[in-house]
């Protein structure tokens, strides 16, 4: 656990080091650092791969004796995703799921549209459900890849027309795969392949 804290720590002071610095000198400054693909990032004691948005590998940066991860590593590290505002140059890592799912209604910060979730009584969760680790096992089987492998983009509980789902989204090799699987029993009720 100690291992993560140092991680996220390090990469967010990072972050929030090369934002402050270079709005407060208003320039880009280019820097040489390496690319160590000799680097292992171990997170709680399993070792960790990192890649980018079309699912090709990404590596640590080492500069001047400071190993950097990539935003989307350290989003991917705290269950966040990464947002990107161009006007404003500026990266933000949030929770795009609410803290709390099971309320009937759920208000998003910023005041935006009130979200009805309420779901039918026959709908509660109950021991023989699966968890989101089950559904984006099921997922993977039915790609025929290895979790090692892809990139998940998304994998989050859902109540859509009348049943609760689990949305699970990864890309492998420039293909992203999405499937809405039953949360009451595994079924796959959905499944996308996007080879644009």
């Amino acid at each position: 656990m100690m291992k993560k804290v140092t991680v996220l720590t390090a990469g967010i002071l990072c972050a929030a080091g090369i934002a402050i610095g270079a709005s407060a000198t208003g320039i880009i400054q280019k820097v040489q650092s390496e690319i160590r693909s000799d680097f292992t990032v171990k997170i709680d004691g399993e070792v960790r791969t990192f890649k980018n948005a079309d699912g090709d590998v990404v590596y640590p940066m080492l500069y001047e004796g400071t190993t950097y991860l990539p935003v989307r590593a350290i989003g991917e590290i705290m269950g966040k995703t990464v947002y990107w505002y161009e006007d404003e140059k500026m990266v933000e890592l949030k929770d795009t799921n609410p803290t709390v799912t099971d309320a009937d209604v759920i208000v998003p910060s910023g005041g935006g549209q009130p979200q009805n979730t309420a779901a039918p009584d026959n709908s509660q969760s109950s021991a023989s459900e699966i968890t989101v680790e089950q559904a984006k096992k099921i997922a993977l089987e039915k790609a025929g890849f290895a979790e090692k492998d892809v990139f998940f983009k998304e994998a989050k509980k859902d109540f859509d027309d009348g049943k609760w789902v689990y949305d699970i989204e990864f890309v492998k090799d420039k293909v992203e795969y999405s499937a809405e699987i039953l949360v009451s029993d595994g079924t796959i009720v959905k499944w996308e392949v996007d080879r644009d």
